[in-house]
């Protein structure tokens, strides 16, 4: 037996849904569920944890139902959870009728990423629904972009503080900012600040809060332009619309088999290995 579903495959530019009638058999519809490519009407639940900044966004789609950015410096552990439930109750939704999640999954600093983790695996526990992860370097990419603050036509480039003097940085093509699967001009990677400008690609635009820790070898070194003060952050909202991009694509997997994108190997750990047990 078969049933005449509505499929809401894309959007055009303007928002709206061009719409594919087809015939799928129940299983069919489970499977491709899933699988995180049936998404009509689905909403998705999108957390930011990466960076001192959390924020938490609940979309359907394009449309951004509701979101809550969290006071800087505040620890995630206290508030993610309350967030949540405020961006769910703000938007008239339940839990249960979340059908997706999307985190951003690094790099970042290692308590947030884990905690942002153990929170969205904690909502999702017991539910069918899917979750990805997607590069916090593109969250901010994106988030920069969409802030309207960079021209957009040079390699974005997303710079976060790593500490110890360091950026995690990579470098997006302006068209492909918004392509998850999109190849990464500029790998992401933990850099110094020379290291960074020697492997920067031409008239690179630097976004994020790494910017003030490369500065000055901008300034010595070559013709890079920063966005204006203060420097965009990684925001939730753009986690969701890239996400929902990837389960399109088919990448949803159970939230339970996400794992953080250190890029850098936490300090506890580098400690053990330069000094070995006699």
């Amino acid at each position: 037996m078969g049933l005449s579903i509505w499929i809401y495959p894309d959007c055009h530019d303007d928002g709206t849904r061009f719409l594919e009638r087809s015939l799928w058999t129940v299983g069919q519809v489970r499977d491709l569920a899933g699988a995180g490519i049936v998404r009509a009407g689905e909403v998705c639940l999108a957390i930011e944890s990466a960076t001192p900044q959390a924020s938490v966004a609940l979309l359907r789609g394009e449309q951004v139902l509701a979101s809550e950015v969290g006071p800087s410096g505040q620890h995630h552990s206290e508030s993610l959870l309350p967030m949540v439930d405020r961006v769910l109750s703000e938007a008239g939704v339940s839990l249960s009728k979340v059908n997706s999640f999307a985190l951003s999954i690094g790099p970042g600093a290692f308590t947030s990423l884990r905690i942002g983790l153990a929170t969205l695996k904690g909502l999702a526990f017991g539910s069918p629904s899917m979750a990805v992860g997607v590069s916090t370097l593109q969250v901010l990419a994106l988030s920069a972009k969409r802030r309207g603050l960079v021209q957009g036509v040079s390699p974005l480039v997303a710079v976060l503080d790593a500490r110890r003097e360091e950026v995690y940085a990579a470098a997006y093509a302006p068209d492909l900012v918004s392509d998850p699967n999109g190849e990464a001009i500029l790998p992401p990677s933990v850099y110094t600040a020379d290291e960074l400008v020697k492997a920067l690609p031409e008239g690179g635009e630097l976004v994020g809060d790494g910017v003030a820790v490369v500065k000055k070898s901008l300034i010595d070194e070559g013709p890079f332009s920063a966005e204006p003060e203060p420097p965009s952050a990684p925001h939730a909202v753009s986690v969701g619309l890239l996400g929902q991009l990837l389960f399109d694509a088919g990448e949803g997997v159970p939230a339970g088999s996400l794992v953080p994108r250190y890029i850098r190997r936490a300090e506890a750990e580098a400690q053990r290995t330069a000094s070995p047990l006699e």
